[in-house]
Formats: C-alpha cells, structure tokens, sequence
C-alpha cells in the first residue's frame, strides 16, 4: 500500500521532492537529508532510519515518501507533532481527519483528555487517527505503518561521577546547547520570556555570558504581580532591554469569543492536547506594536525543572514502593482535572492503560530508581511532548521563529542518566547554578512569586481572619473559591466567576475548564463540570 503525504501550510515546514523521493520536514536539515539518503539507498528499516538521525543536534520531524517506502520520524521531545493513519500521514491532524473522514470518536481518548488535559499514547480524539509519540517512527512497507520506538527518556548508563564532575559535565552541555541556539539565531533577535524562576534567568544569563548582544526579554502577568518585580531586577542586573505586558481579562475574553482563537486551536491542538496560551496575546500584542520584530526567536525555559528532576515526587523517594504507588503519583499530577471523574471505574481502566504503556506488572515491587524513571518516562511522552513543549505552537501561529535549548538533545541525554538522589529537589541544577553564581543571580537570590497581585492581595486578610476564627479547612475552601482573582485570573476569565464558582470544589485549576470546552467545541463530551 502506498502511504499518502498530506501537506498543511504551517509555519517553518518545508516541501522537497527531487531523486524520486518527497519529503516534508521541520526544523534540522540534517535530520531531512539523513532521511532522504536512507530511502535513496533502498535501505529503509527501523534501525537505519534511528541511525540516520540518532547524531541529528536539532530538532525536527521529517515525513518522506520513496518509490517503495514511506516513512515519518519525529525527534527525542516531538518538538513537532506528525499524525497519521494506515494510509496517510500529515503534519496536521486536522486535515488527515478531513481527508480520511475520520467521526468515530474515541472514547478513550475523549477521556484521556477531560481527565489530563491530553491523550496519552498513540490515540487521539478519533479512532483511527493516531500520532507519533516522542522518540519514535513510522515506516510504511506493507498494508499499514509499522511504529518503533528509537529514543525513550529511561535511563540507559547512571553516572556515578562525583557531584563535581556531574555539575562540570551540566554546565558544558548547558554552554553547548546555549551555542547551537546562537548559532541558528546567526545573528537575528533572542526574545526570552523572563519569569522569577531560575530557567529563563539561567538562559538569559548564559547568552549575555557567551557574549550574544542582541536580546530582549519581556514579563507578562497581571499587573503588579511578583514575577514582573524579579524579572526586571534580573534584566536590569544583565544589562538586557525589558518589557512588561500586563494581562487583562476583559481582553482575554474577546479573544476567546474570537474567530482568531477557534483558528488558534485548530492549529494547534493535533486533535491530542489542550492548547496552550501561554504567551500567546503577549506576543500578539507586542507584534502589533512593532516592538517585537519578524525576524525574532523566541527562546523560553522549558522546562528545566522537570528535566532537572523538578517533578520528582516525593511519596517516590521512599524503598518501600509498589506499582499502585506510582500509579497515584501519576494520577495525581496528570490525571486530577476534575476530582468528579476520578470515578473507581474510570481509575481502573487508566491504571491499566498506564501499567502496558510502561510495561509494568500489578503485582511486582519497585525499587525506587526505577520508580522515578517510569514516573518521569510518562511525563515526558506525556504532558511534556503534548502539552508543554506544544506550547511552540503559539510562536508559529504568529509566524515567529523558536528554538529549545533546555531541550537539545545533548541537555537531555544528560540529565536522564543523572543519580535520583541528586535530581530530587533540583538538588544537582540549583547547586550547579549557585556555583556559577553569574552576577549574583543565583546564590542567596531566590525570589518569592504569589499567588495574588494587586488589589487581589486584598482576599489575604480575610483568609487569615477565617483561619484564625474557623481553622484551616474553612480558609482553604474560602481561598479556593477566590482562585478567579488570582495569578490566572485572565485563563479563567473567558467562563465568567459563576461558572467558576458552580465548578470551584470540582476544578483543579483553569485547563479544567480549557479542556472541558476544547472537548466540547470538538462535537464531544467528557462528562466534567
């Protein structure tokens, strides 16, 4: 069966047909011609094509069609998402379900999604249109793709290095991944979000330290709001132009009752996960007024604290581990949007799916290392290559160039062999940072970022009255019924505050009302709120 390339106008992909062989690729040219030349020399396996691209630096996704041979490959993180079905592939889930007229939903994608936030493994919304995980491959060679896996996040050699040798070996690949995103900016604008927090600053920092001069950060956030004081402290200290825009809700709902936004997720939602605003309307805002240039590569810090081992619970640190340990952890970070639909019927049926993805027995301790590595491989295919990192999208609805430095390939081959003991708690990154201490941004310098901002600071008062008068569980409850007014006030503010009121015991945060309406709009349902 010959595998249709089905090819969506999107931002930084390229078409390139020539010696009898179609190809459309994003990103790292190399990973394109590596692909080419493995179909060119009639030697399309698996293994030839993990081989061809294994050494690729970048990141990319390259879909290609020879006389004989299809195939389709997406890199370590799926920086760039490929979908597929056993006749077609597509840069673009939309089209590929248009074409293949693709209704039947599914329903445990449907669930996977009002639960998460995104479907977890191959599936999608709709049965039959899959996607390509992380790491992996398609080849087309007979009736249908066969799918492999050539890179996973487990860890495959545990360095036993000295804490110095570990923080030397971080800092190089640090420096090195820093270098191959100024060398693909060759010269045009660096735009780095700058938080409080320690990755965009550690970024920031390095491209002033390596002596690339053409910088600008920006803040966003409510107005008044602790990131904003950090961040300009930070870009005054490096000498770097910055810029603040405040978040409005007013006009974050004109801009979820607008064509512009429904477009916005058709582009960006691969059918698979929630879009991500992210930064989306500041951008938009600073495009308009012409501050932000065409030409610019947006260059954010995700996501150093979960590489660096940031999201390691701590119920996993224990010896005494069992495959329901995990389970819960996993449920509790990625599968908790709406407490109502953690029902014992829908548990069970995600206890299993996550036990075969990971390959896990019910019934077999776990040591603890290795409990990590699997908490961590999920959260990389997971919540990370679908919804983090599908952030970038934001930046090419808007036609911007990106690059992942926290992401290359060398980054992350790094910190997944590092000791748990020194990821937990950051401890290996925040002691590397605090030694390299570039102009005193990291040692004894650790902003704190609230919740509240503003006249929302104003709720605080009330909330320790309540606490003192009538204890801690009736001020959590008040607090939480306040969340509309807090650091996501604008995320919230497309549902209105008795929208959010009917759901405050039930919601965990603003995707769970995100996610109910992507699902919605999509002519589904996932029976939340």
């Amino acid at each position: 069966m010959s595998v249709e390339i089905l090819a969506a106008d999107r931002f930084g992909w390229r078409r390139n047909v020539g010696r009898g062989i179609d190809t459309l690729a994003t990103g790292d040219p190399a990973a394109e011609a590596a692909v080419r030349n493995v179909l060119a020399a009639s030697q399309a396996s698996p293994a030839t094509l993990a081989r061809a691209v294994q050494e690729v630096p970048g990141h990319f996704a390259v879909i290609a069609k020879g006389q004989e041979t299809g195939c389709a490959i997406v890199d370590h993180c799926r920086s760039s998402p490929v979908f597929l079905t056993d006749d077609a592939v597509s840069n673009d889930a939309h089209l590929i379900r248009l074409r293949r007229q693709l209704d039947k939903p599914d329903r445990v994608g449907i669930e996977d999604a009002a639960m998460a936030g995104f479907v977890t493994g191959r599936r999608t919304l709709f049965e039959n249109l899959h996607q390509l995980p992380a790491g992996s491959l398609a080849l087309w060679q007979g009736n249908s793709p066969a799918i492999a896996r050539y890179r996973d996040y487990m860890p495959t050699a545990v360095k036993t290095d000295s804490e110095d040798m570990l923080i030397e070996a971080f800092l190089a690949a640090l420096d090195d991944a820093t270098k191959r995103t100024i060398q693909v900016a060759n010269g045009r604008p660096i735009w780095v979000p700058l938080s409080g927090g320690r990755d965009s600053r550690m970024l920031l920092s390095k491209f002033v330290e390596l002596g690339y001069d053409n910088l600008h950060a920006f803040t966003y956030g409510p107005p008044g709001n602790d990131e904003r004081r950090a961040a300009k402290f930070i870009a005054d200290r490096l000498g770097v132009p910055w810029s603040f825009v405040a978040s409005r809700p007013t006009q974050m709902r004109e801009f979820f009752a607008s064509n512009e936004r429904s477009n916005y997720w058709d582009y960006c939602d691969g059918l698979s996960a929630v879009p991500n605003f992210q930064d989306l309307l500041t951008l938009q805002k600073l495009r308009q007024s012409g501050t932000l240039p065409a030409d610019a590569v947006l260059v954010n810090g995700q996501t150093g604290d979960f590489i660096s081992g940031g999201h390691i619970p701590a119920n996993l640190m224990s010896s005494d581990l069992t495959p329901d340990t995990l389970f819960e952890a996993i449920v509790s970070k990625h599968f908790s949007l709406w407490h109502s639909l953690k029902t014992q019927e829908r548990l069970s049926a995600v206890r299993t799916r996550i036990f075969d993805q990971l390959d896990v027995k019910p019934d077999e301790p776990l040591d603890r290392d290795h409990a990590v590595a699997l908490y961590e491989q999920f959260e990389f295919d997971e919540r990370q290559a679908k919804y983090v990192i599908n952030g970038q999208r934001n930046y090419e609805f808007l036609g911007l160039d990106w690059s992942l430095p926290l992401w290359d390939s060398a980054m992350v081959e790094f910190w997944r062999n590092v000791p748990v003991a020194m990821k937990f708690r950051q401890k290996l990154f925040v002691t590397a940072l605090a030694r390299w201490n570039y102009c005193g941004l990291f040692r004894n310098f650790d902003p704190k970022v609230g919740h509240w901002s503003g006249l929302a600071r104003a709720v605080l008062i009330p909330s320790r009255l309540i606490r003192l008068s009538l204890g801690p569980a009736r001020r959590d409850a008040f607090l939480r019924q306040m969340l509309y007014f807090g650091m996501y006030r604008d995320q919230y503010a497309p549902f209105g505050y008795a929208e959010f009121y009917r759901n405050a015991r039930d919601l965990r945060n603003p995707v769970s009302l995100l996610s109910r309406e992507w699902i919605h709009e999509r002519g589904l349902s996932g029976d939340a709120g």
